[in-house]
Parts: C-alpha cells; sequence; structure tokens
C-alpha cells in the first residue's frame, strides 16, 4: 500500500502522502491513518498487463488520491505475478510507508517508464501512521509498483516497465 516525506499507503501499502516541496504529491497527508475507513483492503477494478524487468505482471491501478491513499493497506496477501500500480500525472517526491500493510512488499520506482529505486518494505506494527518507517527514493518518480518480494527478486535501477492496455 502515498508525501514528500510524508506518506500513505504505502501510503499503505505503502502509500503516499503529500507533503510540501515543488515537484511533490499534491495529496496532502492525513493526520490519521483511515483505520476504520470501509477502503481498507480496498480492490480496485481498473487492472493493467505490466512486464517489469521481464516478470508478467497483473496490476490493480491506483491513479486517483484516494486509491493512492489507501492502497495496500489491509491485504492479508499479494499473491505472486499481482500488485498495485500507483501512477501519478506528473514526477512527485514523495515517501511510502507499512501502516496497516501486515505483509511485507517490494516497491519499484519509475520514472518514464525506467525503474529508479526499489525498496523492501516490512510491515508496521505501530499504532499511529506517523511512527512508521518511509520508504521512497530522493529523486522524482511517476509511477511506483507494490508486489509480493518473491516476484521481482531480481528487478533493479534501470529496468524498464512496460504496461499494456487497462481493463
Amino acid at each position: 500500500m502515498p508525501g514528500s516525506r510524508c506518506a500513505l499507503p504505502l501510503l499503505a501499502a505503502l502509500l503516499l502522502s503529500g507533503c510540501s516541496g515543488a515537484g511533490s504529491d499534491p495529496d496532502p497527508a492525513p493526520t490519521t491513518a483511515p483505520a476504520s475507513s470501509p477502503t481498507v483492503g480496498q480492490r480496485i477494478d481498473e487492472t493493467v498487463e505490466a512486464d517489469l524487468g521481464g516478470v508478467p505482471l497483473v496490476l490493480e491501478v491506483a491513479d486517483e488520491p484516494a486509491e493512492r491513499a489507501v492502497g495496500l493497506m489491509g491485504r492479508a496477501e499479494v499473491p505472486p505475478g499481482t500488485g498495485m500500480l500507483f501512477l501519478f500525472d506528473e514526477p512527485v517526491t514523495s515517501s511510502f510507508y507499512m501502516f496497516q500493510v501486515p505483509v511485507p512488499l517490494t516497491a519499484v520506482f519509475v520514472r518514464e517508464g525506467t525503474v529508479v529505486h526499489v525498496e523492501q518494505m516490512a510491515p508496521c506494527e505501530e499504532p499511529e501512521p506517523g511512527d512508521c518507517p518511509l520508504y521512497g527514493p530522493d529523486e522524482p518518480f511517476d509511477a511506483v509498483v507494490e508486489t509480493a518480494p518473491a516476484t521481482l527478486p531480481d528487478v533493479g535501477p534501470g529496468d524498464r516497465l512496460r504496461l499494456g492496455e487497462r481493463s
């Protein structure tokens, strides 16, 4: 499971949350997590087939601020070959966290189709989202792929993300 050293879902699953600064994610970081929100454990109907470093994936597309804010929070599992694609309209410098994400994830940060950074993210069991570690590169990105660590064991900077048609 989205800010610029503020984060959400990965913000959930990381997710991102917006903070101040030029080029930062425009989504403001909430002061509290959506713990009781009906969107925790969300499933996004829109998917895309992708290839990341030669590995085929089927990814849910989180391209709206609310979707990115929840990300993969509450997911008990992320099966191999699946995950979530966080898309931004323009490059951002944001952070993701693992608040309410009970499984480890790999986050692959991409700019213009090229991997710029990869993070292995551990679940955060802290009671407050602000107590969770933040993950992300020091450079802008426009997409993030989150998936199970076993799915992309060899992906790294310079690898390419290719997206198919959304369904």
